[in-house]
């Protein structure tokens, strides 16, 4: 009967440290939990960012489109007020 109580004790103490561990790891979730929600904020921050210098990118790219239709207007108009003098 005593070699049947010690192995009994002995599959208790282990049944113990491994709820323990068990346990332990589950009281580091909230932990890893918050971190993963701020990173989650932070990325969403730095696509928004993205988002806005992309659209100041667009309107920089436009305003050079029109600048540059601009200058051969310009251009256009000068040469067609030289080649009828020449």
């Amino acid at each position: 009967m005593e070699p049947e109580l010690e192995i009994f004790r002995d599959n208790v103490d282990s049944w113990i440290k491994q709820i323990r561990r068990e346990f332990s790891d589950f009281s580091d979730l909230p932990g890893m939990m918050s971190e993963n929600t701020d990173n989650i904020q932070h990325n969403y921050e730095l696509i928004y960012e993205l988002k806005d210098e992309i659209e100041e990118l667009k309107q920089e790219i436009n305003a050079l489109k029109l600048i540059q239709i601009i200058s051969l207007k310009q251009k256009m108009s000068q040469k067609a007020e030289e080649q009828p003098q020449a």
